[in-house]
């Protein structure tokens, strides 16, 4: 629009010097001509037709409104298209004025036949924002559903740009104990990069510290008072630590919450960070395996204080550390890791014959949905073991009652690794 406006100015400016200019010639012209002597007696209405039109008062009005007329038509002709230099010339009086507003109309008239064309430039920003949009979603599903040896999974992504869940299982034979399995579901806070990296190493640090913990010589290097059982959770809490430290030497940003399940010799080490969490249905009763690490609990309330640090309370009733988060123990989170810790709760407990199913899920359900609702729902499906319609089924339960978070279910058949 400035630019038409522009144009549109330098055209009236060409305009009123083409008027002036002709004004001066027909002035010069009527100046210059040869005086014409009348008689005395003859009177202006008995003039010939020619010298009263030449004597008429009016003469010089009626040539400007002549000439101005034909000007506002060619202006009108000119508009948005005789260039600035144009009408610069023109208040010059410049010879080449004329050739070039011609050239200009010429211009003018065959840009009318073809339009030119619309040109929309694009940001740059704008083009690596969707790129790098495109590219999660890509690579992080909005739903994924699992059916494997022994367990059953749905996922959903929230209302967030990219899901923040994942989950792990080690499932298969490993060093010829077909009783040791590892599950896992992580939740992911600040972006996937320390969601996928516990994803991928936690569970190959438990298993490979289990092992290694285990064997006859680990045990009869320690003193006589070590158990099997205490050797297996300190492998585990020692992979936990492990994995939390190697994260941070990455340097990776955000942090992850987990609940984990180790299945060995008939025993299930239950492990957890943050607010994931571990129900166990034991003769369709649902007890809760491990407990969240918030900053509501007193005794994570008076750590973190005794530390140092302060937790707040929101308008929304959720409690925070140092403001900012709502878990007080999770993976990475390297600027808080002086109060969010990665040291995990260990619970063993014996497979018996009334133990059912693990229900392991991130907080995107147990906000909206109950113990005692999932394992329902769980038993309520008769495949409920081995297919993944329980899972959804507790999803969308969740979902209809207003989760926007991530929500990550699985399901572990416990039966199968009864002795």
């Amino acid at each position: 629009m400035l630019l038409y406006t522009v144009q549109f100015l330098c055209s009236v400016v060409a305009a009123f010097a083409r008027l002036v200019r002709a004004l001066r010639k027909a002035m010069a012209s009527v100046l210059c001509s040869p005086p014409v002597s009348l008689p005395a007696t003859t009177s202006p209405a008995s003039a010939p037709l020619s010298m009263r039109r030449k004597a008429h008062p009016a003469l010089s009005v009626t040539v400007g409104d002549a000439l101005r007329e034909r000007d506002q038509r060619e202006a009108r002709e000119q508009l948005l298209i005789a260039p600035a230099v144009d009408a610069f010339a023109a208040c010059n009086g410049g010879g080449g004025a004329a050739q070039q507003v011609e050239s200009a109309k010429k211009t003018a008239r065959g840009a009318r036949k073809r339009p030119s064309m619309l040109v929309i430039p694009v940001a740059p920003e704008a083009v690596e924002v969707a790129a790098g949009w495109g590219t999660v979603v890509a690579d992080k599903e909005a739903e994924v559903e699992v059916e494997g040896e022994g367990f059953c999974l749905a996922s959903r992504r929230g209302a967030r740009h990219a899901m923040e869940d994942a989950y792990g299982v080690i499932a298969q034979k490993v060093g010829g104990d077909s009783q040791l399995a590892f599950y896992g579901v992580y939740d992911g806070h600040g972006g996937r990069a320390a969601v996928d990296f516990v994803s991928d190493h936690l569970g190959k640090n438990v298993v490979a510290a289990v092992l290694a913990t285990t064997t006859e010589e680990a045990l009869e290097a320690e003193p006589s008072s070590w158990s099997t059982t205490d050797a297996v959770s300190a492998a585990i809490r020692a992979a936990y630590l492990a994995t939390d430290s190697e994260l941070v030497k990455q340097g990776l940003r955000g942090g992850s919450c987990a609940a984990t399940a180790l299945v060995k010799d008939g025993d299930i080490y239950v492990a957890n960070l943050g607010d994931c969490r571990a129900v166990m249905c034991r003769d369709g009763v649902a007890t809760a395996v491990t407990s969240d690490h918030t900053a509501a609990r007193e005794d994570e309330r008076s750590r973190i204080e005794s530390s140092g640090g302060y937790v707040s309370c929101g308008s929304n009733g959720v409690w925070r550390v140092q403001d900012c988060l709502a878990v007080s123990r999770a993976f990475g989170d390297a600027d808080l890791k002086r109060w969010v810790i990665s040291e995990p709760e260990i619970r063993r407990l014996p497979l018996t014959a009334g133990c059912e199913f693990l229900v392991l899920a991130s907080d995107g359900l147990w906000n909206k949905v109950s113990n005692q609702e999932a394992v329902d729902a769980v038993s309520r499906s008769s495949a409920g073991r081995d297919s993944t319609g329980c899972c959804k089924e507790l999803v969308d339960m969740a979902r209809c009652r207003g989760s926007r978070d991530d929500i990550t279910v699985m399901v572990v058949d416990l039966k199968r690794f009864m002795i």
